[in-house]
């Protein structure tokens, strides 16, 4: 599983590496997932990503690379939308990618609890 997976915050540190490997003084951003505490994305499409974030810093009019993990199916799915922005502010290229988010459910929460109350409404009906 170890190589399946990629922790959040190496994705971070990748996805970084990979906008700041021609140029360190590249301007870099990442949004999206500020709420989201811990997960894990499947590593092939992290690779992806890296890869598309290399094709967009290829072009020289691009100063900035913006990533925004835009969600298409709450906690799982997400768009990632990756913006290569010139040095005057404008969006000169975009690549869309989709990737999947493991983050923990709340059974990871009841290991080992003695009594749970559960007043969730349900919803299978």
């Amino acid at each position: 599983m170890k190589l399946m997976h990629t922790r959040l915050p190496d994705f971070y540190t990748k996805i970084e590496a990979a906008a700041k490997q021609n140029d360190p003084n590249m301007g870099f951003s990442v949004s999206g997932l500020e709420n989201v505490k811990t997960a894990k994305l499947a590593s092939l499409r992290v690779g992806r990503v890296e890869d598309e974030i290399t094709e967009i810093i290829e072009d020289k009019d691009i100063k900035k690379v913006e990533v925004v993990l835009a969600t298409e199916n709450p906690e799982t799915l997400y768009t990632v939308v990756i913006k290569g922005i010139e040095e005057d502010g404008t969006c000169k290229k975009i690549i869309l990618e989709n990737m999947m988010l493991s983050a923990p459910t709340v059974e990871t929460h009841l290991f080992g609890v003695k009594e749970i109350i559960d007043r969730r409404a349900n919803i299978k009906k």
